[in-house]
């Protein structure tokens, strides 16, 4: 049985699901950098920033044994933190997933990087990409897959900050950047009434979902979209980089087909291999939270609150364009 309980760091805060042991499944995201404590009640773990007396709780189990075990990974997930902010210097920060502001070029230098990981050439850039990649508990896989945040959930969550989103005029000059380029993406329609950029994955339940509603969004709107592997993993990878080596204008179809599970008949190339690893990379870097990700001409992203269906996704453009 495949073990779903996931502790993730990323930047200054913990992902914590425990999607195996728990019983409510829920999504947490502990900022590491505000004090935060974690203890346990009988079979309920909770999480207390010092400065607020509230308790948040952080997961239910169905033993004090699963309950103990869970308390013991997280504190060990939270010293490793601190650990590593020991070793990185007196105040400062943690490393985040970019030194620098984004910049149009964002795609080509992911792919050269993943590039070179495929031919395991040494650099620099890619050996600090990879110490950054996150942890899963009980995983030996050096590149686990990323757990999907309920965006429906994230607004109810007390105690939760969410990380930084990116610029949205940087954002906007990547995904430009990375349509340009033509290897990295699928477009889906050609439509008037704006441009959509979808970040997706084909193992994604929440993605397949999406999928009815971007075929009503198509008559109107310009939809590029972005295939990653955070879900999915190796599966993913595989199913979309067989379809990014196809001819521009075969991709849409054969992403109806790998998004509905289905595996492409054709071979893997190198080059799709490297595009999905840098849209990962790019992925991760936009601090996104999940998929699927939509976002605007203008770099902005969905709100949290905004249903991924078509009806609200045409409302929020409309209300974009109106607001220019």
């Amino acid at each position: 049985m495949k073990n779903n309980d996931v502790i993730k760091p990323f930047g200054k805060s913990l992902f914590v699901s425990f999607g195996t042991t728990g019983e409510s499944h829920r999504s947490n995201i502990i900022r590491l950098d505000q004090g935060v404590s974690v203890f346990r009640s009988d079979n309920s773990l909770y999480y207390r920033y010092s400065n607020s007396s509230d308790a948040c709780v952080l997961e239910s189990f169905p033993n004090e044994a699963l309950a103990i075990t869970a308390c013991s990974n997280v504190r060990s997930a939270m010293n490793r933190y601190a650990s590593t902010q020991r070793l990185e210097g007196f105040g400062k920060g943690a490393v985040k997933w970019i030194g620098g502001p984004l910049v149009a070029g964002v795609f080509v230098l992911a792919l050269n990087m993943a590039a070179t990981r495929a031919l395991n050439l040494p650099s620099p850039a890619a050996s600090q990409s990879l110490n950054n990649q996150p942890i899963v508990m009980g995983s030996s896989s050096p590149r686990p897959s990323q757990a999907y945040i309920p965006s429906t959930a994230l607004p109810q969550a007390n105690g939760i900050q969410l990380p930084n989103q990116a610029d949205p005029a940087e954002l906007s000059k990547a995904v430009t950047a990375g349509i340009k380029a033509g290897k990295y993406s699928v477009q889906i329609s050609s439509g008037t009434k704006g441009v959509l950029y979808v970040f997706s994955d084909p193992s994604c339940p929440h993605c397949r979902d999406l999928e009815p509603e971007l075929d009503q969004l198509a008559r109107d709107y310009t939809i590029h979209l972005f295939p990653v592997s955070v879900i999915g993993g190796e599966s993913s990878t595989h199913r979309a980089a067989k379809m990014l080596c196809a001819k521009p204008e075969e991709r849409a179809a054969l992403w109806k087909k790998i998004v509905k599970g289905d595996d492409l008949e054709t071979e893997e190339c190198d080059e799709g291999s490297a595009a999905i690893k840098a849209n990962d990379l790019v992925f991760r870097h936009m601090n996104f939270l999940g998929t699927p990700t939509i976002v605007n001409e203008a770099g902005e992203q969905t709100p949290l609150s905004l249903p991924n269906k078509a009806s609200s996704i045409d409302q929020w453009m409309n209300q974009a364009s109106q607001a220019k």
